[in-house]
């Protein structure tokens, strides 16, 4: 990339320090993880965005790219154990995890490895959920509006007393009676392990 080109990536004024302005846009970054629903697409264009603002400053500060360690991007794998109730709370306690990771990251690399780690075990999550029936139904859902987790907890909490278990296999198997808030969490989260 040559200084040209980094000027269009990394837009500036001459009496801008760069060094700042790079470190304001890492956190700016980091606010938008963690305030918006983890969709993998988005975020992964939000991160090849900001690895190309990287080059412009790295450019225009005529540093080099320092030699990163590749990324970790080998998917840990998380048991979400059937007990949906259980689930939900360790869903939650890693997505705390990730958060800090994301939080504490310094620079580029940190940061995309934890946010693909984090896109990781929501993806699993996901899938530990999906139901294809759900996708028959005509419930409006959509993908990046996550429900109030508390909400939701209170929703399955009800669930427990309709179908008298907290199996999630069961609770798939009588989707057709949950509650609305429930068949469409259900419903997202399958559309989501998709993509």
């Amino acid at each position: 990339m040559n200084k040209e080109q980094a000027h269009i990536f990394f837009p500036h004024s001459s009496e801008d320090d760069l060094d700042n302005l790079w470190e304001q846009r890492l956190f700016e970054q980091k606010q938008f993880f963690l305030t918006r629903p983890p969709i993998r697409k988005v975020w992964e264009g939000k991160l090849n965005r900001l690895a190309q603002q990287h080059q412009a400053y790295l450019t225009l500060t005529e540093q080099t790219m320092v030699d990163a360690p590749p990324l970790d991007i080998t998917p840990k794998q998380h048991e979400f154990p059937d007990d949906f109730i259980a689930a939900f709370h360790a869903f939650h306690t890693l997505r705390n995890q990730h958060k800090s990771k994301v939080l504490k990251a310094q620079n580029l690399h940190d940061l995309n490895n934890s946010v693909h780690q984090w896109l990781n075990t929501e993806g699993q999550f996901a899938k530990h959920w999906s139901h294809p029936a759900s996708e028959e139904d005509q419930i409006e859902v959509v993908r990046g509006k996550e429900p109030d987790p508390m909400e939701l907890l209170k929703e399955l909490k009800k669930t427990v007393k309709v179908i008298d278990t907290t199996s999630l296999n069961v609770l798939k198997e009588n989707y057709n009676n949950l509650s609305e808030s429930v068949k469409k969490e259900v419903k997202r989260l399958t559309l989501l392990a998709k993509d």
